[in-house]
């Protein structure tokens, strides 16, 4: 046997050592727990997820995916690292059977400082999800780093995520921020289960009564923005914060610690039992052209039919070549880590759309869009952004409808207001981008 032979022997059988791993692991729910930013008890609330099913007899494991400060391990009181398995790397458990893996738990001193190449980082958090030896698991919850990145995007679109927990704090540069992360999940299409608020209020020592931290509340805008519940209040609480610091978080106890868990538990129940209608709904030529479930219908009834993709109707009308190219494309889909501006926009027919803009002396060097709609949306989205790129912002605002339209070679007539869905929300972009950066000249 040759040396290359040994080489093909070794790659197989590692690919099936893999394969053995994927299938060992039946993990029925993943849930990412995100946020717009750091400093809002993300990972606590991942924690106290974790703990409160583990307590009502699910199987429960993390993966902490923020690879830039890893906290999960120190919550749990776990520090040494990882041992292989028989496929793979084994995850750690703590002290009520949570699987956790993380990826400061692959290094022998958990201070050793690691730099991450961004654009590595998602595939490195899939690797982990599906090599790990997690076994059978209800919930694997998944600590995930800002939701407004591309690192998170690409997070979503790469693990068949069941939906997110959107953690905030009651004050309104919090909940501003977070505003953009709801944008972000609807739109990469990902169900927001709720929204949970830390660092709610604290007891007052004299008479026991529930104060405000902050002036104002409003994580309330913020769930009607995510069209979901507020699952929980958590406390401030010195007690949570010596409990967290000894690494004994599954010790920890509040007030509202039962119903975080039970209203994460029904909003998960409602998820599933709108997309299990959604699966036996038959599909009609009035049915969006893009879902949750797969690929748009438009792709399906060209690869499906005998003649040319210019044929395929809508309502008796044909969408143009044009328009199918660019949903199959996906050109532009994502966000831009570090934007100079960004619009969002609710079209008059539900869909929603934001567009992120990288500029350079007032003129559009990048742009990127996600989209909460129809196959017509995701076109508009991709051509809208295109047409901008390296026009200056005075240009771009003068896109019109039309223009796009007939970028587009056309739209069927019931869906002429997702052009002007896109040009909104490009406007939008722009005006953002004149008010934080002065006047155009």
């Amino acid at each position: 046997m040759s040396a290359q032979d040994y080489k093909d022997l070794e790659a197989n059988s590692e690919s099936e050592n893999l394969q053995t791993a994927v299938n060992q692991n039946m993990i029925k729910n993943v849930v990412a727990v995100m946020s717009g930013k750091g400093g809002v008890g993300k990972s606590l609330v991942t924690g106290f997820l974790a703990s409160g099913l583990a307590a009502g007899g699910y199987k429960v494991g993390i993966l902490d995916a923020d690879f830039t400060g890893s906290s999960i391990p120190m919550l749990f009181g776990l520090s040494r690292p990882v041992k292989a398995g028989q496929y793979s790397f084994l995850p750690l458990q703590s002290r009520s059977k949570i699987k956790i893996i993380s990826t400061n738990l692959l290094f022998e001193n958990d201070d050793q400082p690691v730099i991450w190449k961004e654009s590595l980082v998602g595939n490195v958090i899939k690797e982990l999800w599906q090599e790990v030896e997690w076994g059978e698991l209800d919930y694997l919850l998944i600590d995930m780093p800002p939701a407004v990145s591309e690192t998170a995007v690409a997070i979503i679109q790469s693990i068949p995520f069941t939906g997110a927990v959107i953690v905030s704090t009651p004050q309104q540069l919090s909940t501003k921020i977070n505003h953009k992360a709801v944008y972000t999940v609807l739109g990469t299409g990902l169900p927001i289960l709720g929204i949970v608020e830390n660092m709610s209020y604290f007891l007052n020592p004299s008479n026991g009564e529930k104060q405000s931290i902050f002036a104002q509340q409003h994580t309330e805008t913020l769930a009607k923005t995510a069209k979901s519940p507020i699952l929980a209040h958590i406390p401030f609480d010195p007690e949570i914060s010596r409990l967290c610091d000894a690494g004994r978080i599954e010790d920890v106890n509040f007030d509202e610690y039962a119903d975080l868990v039970e209203t994460f538990l029904e909003a998960l129940s409602g998820i599933e039992q709108t997309q299990a209608s959604e699966r036996t709904k038959p599909q009609n030529k009035n049915d969006k052209l893009t879902g949750n479930t797969g690929q748009d219908t438009i792709e399906q009834k060209v690869q499906n039919s005998p003649v040319s993709s210019s044929q395929v109707k809508h309502n008796g009308q044909a969408f143009s070549d044009t328009v199918i190219y660019l949903v199959r494309s996906k050109v532009n889909v994502g966000v831009l880590e570090h934007p100079d501006s960004q619009g969002h926009f609710l079209g008059s027919c539900g869909d929603r759309m934001q567009i992120h803009l990288k500029l350079l002396n007032s003129r559009i060097l990048d742009a990127k869009f996600l989209a909460d709609g129809c196959g017509a949306t995701q076109a508009c989205g991709t051509m809208i952004t295109k047409m901008a790129c390296s026009k200056t912002l005075e240009e771009a605002g003068k896109i019109t409808s039309e223009q796009l339209i007939e970028a587009l070679d056309g739209l069927p007539d019931d869906h002429l207001h997702c052009a002007e869905l896109a040009v909104m929300t490009l406007r939008e972009a722009i005006i953002d981008a004149v008010e934080g950066h002065g006047k155009i000249e």
